[in-house]
């Protein structure tokens, strides 16, 4: 009876460590991170979103604008786009699905949008967040690659 208890939790903590761990995605070099965290304004003409994954576990997300994907975000991780002014419609897509959010740009705007996947869900969730939320998360993680 103990060794059948055993295979169990043995079987359970496999199954979470392959199903609730970090995936990992390829992060930009320390500078780009470090120069991302200044929250400079977009260059003139233009907006700035934030794109961030504040958990810590759960599958790599691919982010877009449009038909184009701009990253692949993991657990802690951010990135940072420049968008012309006008209507964009902004995406994630994990492993089980994808979901979009519609957002107005005005020129020198900075938006943040949270993407996430939390463990057991079956959808990616995009939403924007405030400033304050935005910053902390992003200070707090790793700038993905682009």
């Amino acid at each position: 009876m103990r060794s059948v208890r055993a295979v169990a939790a043995a079987t359970v903590l496999s199954v979470c460590v392959a199903g609730c761990a970090a995936t990992p995605v390829a992060t930009a070099p320390p500078g780009a991170d470090i120069s991302g965290k200044q929250f400079a304004p977009p260059p003139p003409g233009l907006g700035a979103v934030y794109f961030y994954y504040p958990a810590t576990v759960g599958p790599a997300i691919n982010v877009g604008v449009g038909p184009q994907r701009v990253t692949r975000l993991g657990p802690m991780t951010w990135a940072r786009v420049e968008l012309s002014p006008g209507g964009h419609v902004l995406h994630c897509r994990g492993p089980n699905s994808a979901n979009s959010l519609s957002l107005s740009i005005a020129p020198g705007d900075m938006r943040f949008i949270d993407i996430q996947e939390p463990v057991g869900a079956y959808a990616c969730t995009i939403q924007e967040t405030g400033p304050e939320a935005g910053r902390a998360a992003i200070m707090a993680g790793t700038r993905a690659l682009q």
